[in-house]
């Protein structure tokens, strides 16, 4: 009897429920069913219409006000504060915990370029599939920003893993907490989330083929291109301060 056993078999990742509700609700408020000084109906009554258990509708708004759109009096009630998701202060993308954002991008160049090279050397079939359902799972567009960001996180990890290199392993553990923080920031700018997915799908693409150049290539586009989003805005921002 032939032995089909060895293959490892990953767990099925599912997308939270409160983040699918929080996607959908902020989705309904862009859209002005809920507009900025509108009320919502009570956690019971949002819960049952969006077909979740409370606790998933509290954890949904919790959400969704993290992101600037709601704001809760207790007490009151749960009000719409804004159908626009606000961009960072301009602090928050050149400073933040004891390092600047200069620090991050040139640790994040080195640390993904290389790793990226040498995963396109590396990678098994196993690894490949890896890298693809990740991809796949962040392409819903019903994904909340926040899960967005621990699939790029994830995506991230994976591919330094695919290296085999374990003090590789353990830098990108080191600053992956820096990485989610600052990914958080910079999610809410225009077109930054379609950015970021298509840098990572060239990324997988070169790393898939195998092509080393071509892997090094595109993380070193993916962070220059973050870097030139941040740098416009800020020029933007400037600009609008001035007149």
């Amino acid at each position: 009897m032939t032995d089909r056993g060895n293959r490892r078999i990953e767990p099925v990742r599912r997308l939270k429920v409160s983040d699918s509700v929080a996607a959908q609700l902020e989705q309904l408020i862009e859209q002005g069913q809920y507009q900025p000084g509108d009320k919502l109906p009570p956690e019971r009554t949002l819960a049952e219409q969006f077909g979740v258990g409370r606790s998933s509708m509290r954890e949904a708004l919790r959400l969704v006000e993290a992101n600037g759109l709601l704001r809760t009096d207790h007490g009151i009630g749960v009000f719409v504060v804004s159908n626009t998701k606000p961009v960072p202060m301009l602090s928050e993308l050149l400073l933040f915990d004891d390092f600047t954002v200069p620090e991050l991008f040139e640790a994040r160049l080195s640390l993904e370029r290389d790793a990226a090279g040498m995963a396109a050397k590396r990678i098994t079939d196993d690894e490949a599939e890896e890298l693809q359902r990740i991809l796949d799972e962040a392409s819903n567009p019903s994904l909340s920003n926040d899960a967005f960001v621990k699939l790029d996180a994830e995506l991230h990890r994976a591919i330094v893993k695919v290296t085999k290199n374990r003090i590789w392993e353990r830098v990108y553990e080191s600053i992956m907490p820096l990485f989610i923080t600052y990914s958080h920031r910079v999610i809410q700018l225009p077109g930054r989330r379609e950015s970021a997915h298509n840098s990572h799908c060239r990324i997988v693409a070169a790393i898939l083929a195998r092509s080393v150049r071509e892997a090094r290539s595109a993380a070193v586009k993916h962070i220059r291109e973050v870097e030139r989003e941040i740098v416009q805005h800020l020029d933007s921002a400037t600009e609008t301060a001035v007149r």
